[in-house]
């Protein structure tokens, strides 16, 4: 390839890493703009990434040796124009479309002009440099990375905040709370069976070296409490996922932001069940006293989950979410912008 070809994909690359930065610290605008519509988005947008799929795929024929250097001439601006109208079409989402709608484009975005300036740079000596606080908050990972997928990903963006919302639920509350009482459940079985084996076996010198638990035989009680603090608390995320976040028809500005809301404080719960489960396997004496802070810190995230969950929630589930918060010992009086 000619050192003339190199400089036009090198510039090529420029343009791209210039509107990367730029979207990456887009936060939504702050009117909300009668014309945008979350439908007519998604089919803009792939519109685009099917057409910029095809002139990249076309780029990469003519850069493959022996390189070509007039097509790559003529590709490289629509190249430009094509991502420059995908970050266009990004900014005009609104901030009242929904914070984990936006957050959704613009990841979807960021990586596939990511994985274009990788392409690129793979066919020219001079690479660009990418800012790697970008590439490390779009988590990244060049080798699984394909560009076509990450056009596929542009192609599938959420229809909209409810739907961004429930896809992200499901991996970062969700599954995590799950996995977190089925592994704590196996544990103390665990536990509970080693217990047994060396009350069967106390009299043999390799008994304790046969058998070993990661929690210790005095915790398994204390811990069967926590399990049922654990399930209790799956319990009510399912119930959050099902009847706020799936069965949320209406979407104004006031429920995009209260699903919003519902997500991070599902992952504040999400977090706080993993350090609950973790005070078990403590090897410090404090175990049961950081049991008891974290089980309480628990139960106030769950309360705040299930206030803010009675927000908006059909008036038929209204009624399990009012004696949940009962349950949980909630006597703060609800702020004023949840009452119903």
């Amino acid at each position: 390839m000619d050192k003339e070809t190199q400089k036009l994909l090198h510039a090529t690359a420029l343009n791209i890493n210039v509107l990367l930065n730029h979207v990456h610290k887009f936060e939504g605008l702050d009117e909300k703009t009668q014309e945008f519509s979350e439908s007519k988005f998604k089919e803009t947008i792939k519109s685009l990434a099917t057409a910029i799929d095809k002139e990249v795929t076309y780029l990469i024929i003519a850069c493959k040796p022996p390189a070509r250097s007039s097509d790559v001439e003529s590709l490289c601006p629509k190249i430009n124009a094509g991502f420059f109208s995908l970050v266009q079409q990004t900014e005009r989402i609104p901030k009242s479309a929904g914070r984990t709608y936006l957050h959704a484009v613009r990841k979807a975005t960021c990586q596939s002009l990511i994985a274009a300036i990788g392409l690129i740079n793979s066919f020219i000596d001079d690479n660009v440099e990418m800012e790697q606080s970008v590439v490390s908050d779009m988590m990244f990972m060049p080798r699984s990375g394909v560009f076509w997928e990450h056009c596929k990903a542009l192609s599938q963006v959420p229809a909209d905040n409810r739907t961004a919302v429930a896809l992200e639920w499901t991996t970062s509350v969700g599954n995590l709370v799950k996995d977190a009482v089925t592994e704590l459940s196996e544990s103390l079985d665990s536990a509970k069976e080693a217990t047994t084996a060396h009350g069967e076996d106390e009299f043999s010198e390799d008994s304790m070296d046969e058998f070993d638990s990661d929690i210790p035989a005095d915790r398994i009680d204390k811990g069967r409490k926590i399990e049922k603090q654990l399930q209790a608390a799956k319990h009510t995320c399912d119930k959050v996922a099902l009847r706020c976040i799936r069965d949320c028809e209406q979407l104004d500005e006031e429920r995009v932001v209260w699903l919003d809301g519902l997500l991070e404080q599902g992952k504040l719960i999400a977090r706080s069940v993993d350090d609950l489960a973790a005070t078990l396997f403590m090897d410090d004496e404090s175990w049961n006293k950081c049991a008891e802070l974290e089980s309480e810190k628990l139960r106030r995230l769950l309360a705040d989950l299930v206030t803010l969950a009675i927000t908006f929630v059909d008036d038929s589930h209204l009624a399990w979410f009012e004696l949940c918060r009962k349950q949980l010992g909630e006597t703060q009086k609800v702020p004023a912008e949840v009452v119903r």
